[in-house]
C-alpha cells in the first residue's frame, strides 16, 4: 500500500492501496468529515499507527493521488452489484461477501469501459504471448559469448574470436531480437480492434 505499507489489493481510486485505506478514503470522503490533527500533520502513516490520525491519513491519501471524482455513490454502487448478479458474477449476490470483497477490491473505481478494455488487451495478450518462450531460441546469443574459454584454448582449435568480433556478434544479436519484439508488438497490436482501425 503506498499510503500505509500494508499488503495492498489493487489501485483503488487511483493509488495502489490496501483494502483498509481504500474504505477509510471512501468513507471520510462521503460523509465529509473534517478530521484534526494533534500534532500539526506530522504524525507517521503505517500499518501499525495508520488509525491514530484520521486527519493525517486523509491528508496523505490526497497527497499519493487518490481521485474523490472516482468514489461511486451508494446508487451506483448498487446498480452495479445489480449488473454483475444478473450476468451470474460474483458480487453481485449476497452471500459471496468473500468473493464480492475481492472482485471490488481489483476493480474500484473502474468504470464499465475501462474495465471491457481490460478484457480486451489482457485477452489479445493471452493470444499472442507464448509462456514457454519456445519463439526466443531463435534469438538468444551462442553459449561461447557468456562462458570465457581458457588462455590458448581457442587459439589451438582456430575459432578463437577478437573482443571486437564477439561485440559485433552481441551487437547482431540484439538487433535481431529487437526486430522479432517489434514485430511481436506489431501481432498484438493487430489483436485489439481500435488498432486494427487506424
Amino acid at each position: 500500500c503506498s499510503l500505509c505499507g500494508d499488503r495492498a489489493s489493487g489501485y483503488h481510486f487511483h493509488v495502489m492501496s490496501c483494502e483498509g485505506c481504500k474504505g477509510f478514503f471512501r468513507r471520510s470522503i462521503i460523509k465529509g468529515v473534517r478530521f484534526t490533527c494533534p500534532l500539526a500533520r506530522r504524525c507517521p502513516v503505517t500499518k501499525a499507527k495508520r488509525r491514530q490520525c484520521q486527519a493525517c491519513r486523509l491528508q496523505k491519501c490526497l497527497d499519493m493521488g487518490m481521485r474523490r471524482d472516482m468514489i461511486m455513490s451508494e446508487e451506483a454502487l448498487r446498480r452495479r452489484r445489480e449488473l454483475r448478479g444478473q450476468r451470474g458474477q460474483p458480487g453481485g449476490q449476497p452471500g459471496g461477501q468473500q468473493g464480492q470483497q475481492g472482485q471490488q477490491g481489483q476493480r474500484a473505481g473502474l468504470t464499465a469501459e475501462q474495465q471491457e478494455l481490460i478484457a480486451l488487451l489482457t485477452a489479445a495478450h493471452q493470444r499472442t504471448f507464448d509462456s514457454s518462450f519456445s519463439q526466443f531460441k531463435h534469438c538468444w546469443p551462442p553459449v561461447r559469448l557468456f562462458v570465457p574459454s581458457p588462455p590458448g584454448a581457442g587459439v589451438a582449435a582456430g575459432v578463437s574470436l577478437s573482443p571486437c568480433e564477439d561485440v559485433l556478434s552481441l551487437l547482431l544479436q540484439f538487433a535481431e531480437l529487437s526486430t522479432f519484439m517489434i514485430q511481436q508488438v506489431i501481432k498484438f497490436a493487430k489483436e485489439i480492434p481500435v488498432f486494427r482501425c487506424a
